[in-house]
């Protein structure tokens, strides 16, 4: 195996899951709340706080990502025993004027501006393991987005 990409595959999964893509779960980030998500990025299961939950849309995402990474560098994923990510997430509810990010937020064109903002203290850490080896990363991070953002 090659110790320095599966090395990047686990830094990698955390800030995936910090980054722009878990705009497609904020909604049901907000209804599990406070605890930790556990992803099986192999599989892209999810569990919260140890009670399976239906698949978000990050897992298949840090799953297709991992997978199209592998088969780019060549090394193959029955290789792996082991992908996971563990996100222990802390959310609050702000006033807008609070808000510490410079983010600017859309729906259709038009920006969005809420009486109140979610936010959620992100903790994430990941492994990515062989037979050999078990390589990890850890990420904190906070995101910021106005409630009910984005509209269905």
């Amino acid at each position: 195996m090659r110790r320095k990409r599966l090395q990047h595959a686990a830094d990698t999964i955390c800030h995936m899951f910090c980054g722009w893509r878990l705009i497609n779960c904020t909604a049901q980030l907000v209804e599990l709340g406070s605890g930790t998500i556990q992803i099986d990025v192999l599989s892209g299961r999810c569990s919260f706080d140890g009670r399976p939950i239906p698949q978000l849309s990050i897992a298949e995402e840090l799953r297709l990502w991992l997978l199209a990474d592998l088969e780019s560098n060549e090394i193959p994923v029955a290789g792996l025993t082991r992908a996971s990510l563990d996100a222990k997430l802390s959310f609050s509810e702000i006033s807008w004027r609070d808000k510490r990010s410079n983010d600017q937020y859309f729906n259709d064109g038009r920006p969005v501006r809420t009486d109140t903002i979610h936010r959620c203290a992100i903790a994430c850490k990941s492994e990515v393991a062989t037979n050999d080896a078990v390589y990890r990363s850890e990420l904190e991070d906070v995101e910021e987005w106005p409630a009910g953002w984005p509209a269905a």
